[in-house]
């Protein structure tokens, strides 16, 4: 009976201890449902307030690009007034010159000299309409020459060209507080691109740039992505708010051009109740295109076992997509106020921005705005088959793209059907091994990117300058162009490889200082402890060159310091060598070999000694350095007779030049082929 009663006991403590149990589950439960509840509703107002934010920041964008246009026509009417002012001054002034004039004859006279003068004022102020674009550039030039500096360049409507914009462009390098620069509604085309990019790399307050209404093609979105991706990817830049884009030639080009209707459906269907301009959706799909082919013929490494005339963003990177997009936002490709009047309702219509071009990676509920609810990415998102694209059909001139877009439009692409057949049993064209550098780079060094992308289509990317035997990669690290180096690496470069010289571009940005170049080739696989030719890593540069920058990032990114040369020297040898105090004092902190030998048995003291750094010898022989090893003994440190230690006095002297002297002739000194010598004593 005791044991069933024991059992009784445990069965009832085992189910009040159970009831426990539920009794606090279901309290967990309840509290974890209204934590629950709590995070939907923040999540629904952090949605509403990105909403939010985002009509504010279209909103703010619009009224920028209508307040520059307004700036804009204000200066030219006061451009205008103040010619207008001259001219009426001028008016005056001979008008009070005539009244001067004697009586005689001078109603007719005065008459007719009125009438002219009216003549001629009407003419002069035709001539100044006419010559007020040319009028904003010398203003422009004018108040650089006189502060060096100006925060706004308005250049609007100024029929600047390619040629007119290499000159103007070395202005704009200079001004380190440009905010503002409005080169809308000119003639510039793909051949001032890479000019524009490096204004946008390395301007440092530049906040709005307007391109609108010039002759760019389609193939500009990515340039202009990747260099506000690289401003980005800089602390020392201001941001870019806003790089106006709408009305250029391929952007309409594009957007008239035969839909593509697979990718439009995606477009429409992502985008939901949100409305665009009218071929607002053509032209983000033509721009989805467009952007593809670019990554593609930049041999982006995310895109390499991709089809080109598939569009499969899903197969990039998360990080890489939001990075991309995080620069295709600033980019304007059709303002919501271009569109028809019935489009025009607040609220109904957003611009067209070239970050939609992901718009089909996000999962957006219906009705709902597209830049509302967080982003995440469909893996069974399979592309969009698309018909293949001429690369080269936009040329350079307005009148040939314009008739070429009227022709392509009037007609459908024909594909070679037995293209793929061609594409199988032909053999591959061998590139060019060799190409000119000067056909790519200007006289002022700037690269042409689209002279450049020419020439890749036929030619290695380690391919060499016929003159200077220079790689892309080697002319990238001595010029300091991170924008190049960074294409070599895209189009498959070997960033470790030796040049013709035996040294590597690791060596050759640390000796030029480039610290984001060197960060630039340590992040994609360079490694620190490669070595040139002569065996000398990026520490032996470094140490020589008294550069504690670059040793401090070497350490911090692994570099070895007592890797030694084919020398068998060391960092430190270098250092000693050169005399440099910091750096020689950094290197033994972290742990060099202070008597390190080369293959001379020279210590870094000895070093210091050989090459009269006294000052640096005597630190170093206070913390325990030696001096040269032949001069040391191992056990006693007693100096010891080197094998070739002469007494003092003792001269070595050749054969020939003993036959050729007095002693030499007259027997007192034993040559062969002479007789002996004589044998006299020297008195005590």
């Amino acid at each position: 009976m005791s044991d069933e009663n024991q059992l009784r006991e445990e069965n009832a403590k085992l189910k009040k201890e159970l009831e426990d149990v539920l009794a606090k589950q279901a309290a967990d439960a309840a509290q974890y449902d209204q934590r629950l509840d709590k995070e939907r509703t923040q999540g629904k107002a952090y949605t509403e307030q990105i909403e939010q934010k985002t009509a504010e920041l279209a909103q703010m964008r619009s009224k920028m690009v209508k307040l520059n246009r307004q700036l804009d026509e204000e200066v030219t009417r006061r451009d205008m007034a103040q010619a207008e002012a001259q001219t009426l001054a001028c008016k005056v002034q001979d008008l009070s010159d005539g009244t001067s004039v004697p009586s005689s004859g001078a109603h007719g006279s005065k008459g007719k000299g009125i009438s002219w003068e009216r003549d001629r004022g009407a003419k002069e102020d035709e001539q100044g309409k006419q010559s007020l674009p040319p009028l904003k550039i010398l203003r422009v030039i004018e108040n650089w020459m006189q502060h060096k500096d100006m925060q706004q360049a308005m250049l609007r409507n100024c029929n600047i060209n390619d040629i007119s914009f290499s000159t103007i462009v070395q202005v704009l390098m200079e001004c380190q507080s440009l905010q503002t620069l409005d080169l809308a509604q000119n003639q510039l085309t793909m051949d001032s691109c890479s000019e524009i990019c490096n204004l946008i790399t390395t301007s440092p307050n530049l906040s709005f740039i307007s391109l609108a209404d010039n002759l760019l093609s389609l193939r500009s979105v990515g340039y202009f992505m990747t260099a506000v991706m690289e401003r980005q990817n800089t602390k020392k830049l201001a941001p870019l708010d806003l790089l106006e884009l709408h009305g250029n030639e391929g952007l309409i080009a594009a957007a008239n051009a035969p839909p593509v209707d697979s990718l439009c459906k995606q477009v429409s269907a992502a985008l939901g109740s949100v409305k665009l301009p009218p071929r607002g959706t053509e032209l983000v799909a033509q721009i989805m295109r467009a952007l593809w082919r670019f990554l593609h013929d930049t041999q982006h490494p995310q895109v390499r076992n991709t089809n080109i005339d598939e569009v499969s963003f899903v197969n990039m990177d998360k990080s890489t997509i939001r990075k991309m997009e995080s620069a295709l936002m600033k980019l304007l490709l059709l303002s919501a106020e271009d569109g028809d009047a019935a489009y025009d309702v607040p609220g109904a219509t957003r611009s067209v921005t070239a970050d939609l071009v992901f718009i089909t990676l996000a999962e957006v509920p219906q009705g709902s705005s597209p830049r509302g609810a967080e982003q995440s990415y469909d893996s069974q998102d399979r592309g969009v088959v698309l018909p293949p694209i001429d690369s080269r059909g936009q040329a350079t001139d307005a009148s040939r793209r314009a008739k070429g877009d009227s022709q392509r439009a009037s007609r459908p692409e024909l594909r070679d059907p037995f293209s793929d057949l061609k594409a199988a049993f032909e053999p591959p064209k061998e590139k060019l091994k060799t190409f000119n550098l000067k056909q790519i780079v200007t006289r002022n060094g700037t690269v042409l990117m689209n002279m450049l992308e020419r020439l890749l289509e036929t030619t290695e990317i380690d391919a060499r300058d016929v003159e200077t035997e220079q790689t892309l990669l080697e002319y990238a690290c001595q010029t300091g162009n991170v924008g190049l180096a960074k294409l070599c690496y895209r189009r498959g470069a070997n960033l470790a490889a030796r040049t013709k010289k035996g040294d590597t571009a690791f060596n050759i940005v640390t000796k030029n200082q480039r610290y984001d170049i060197m960060e630039f080739l340590h992040t994609y696989g360079v490694k620190v402890n490669s070595c040139d030719s002569k065996g000398q890593t990026a520490m032996h540069i470094a140490s020589s060159n008294d550069d504690v920058d670059a040793v401090c990032r070497l350490l911090e990114w692994g570099a070895d310091v007592n890797l030694r040369d084919n020398n068998k020297r060391t960092p430190l040898h270098a250092a000693a060598a050169g005399g440099h105090f910091n750096v020689t004092m950094l290197l033994l902190e972290v742990g060099a070999e202070m008597n390190a030998k080369d293959d001379k048995e020279y210590t870094p003291t000895a070093w210091a000694e050989a090459m009269n750094h006294f000052a640096l010898m005597d630190r170093l022989l206070l913390l325990g350095g030696k001096g040269h090893g032949l001069s040391q003994n191992s056990k006693g440190g007693t100096l010891v007779a080197s094998k070739s230690h002469k007494s003092l006095g003792e001269l070595s002297v050749s054969p020939q030049m003993l036959k050729s002297s007095s002693l030499g002739r007259i027997g007192k000194v034993k040559v062969s082929g002479l007789p002996e010598p004589l044998k006299a004593s020297l008195g005590k």
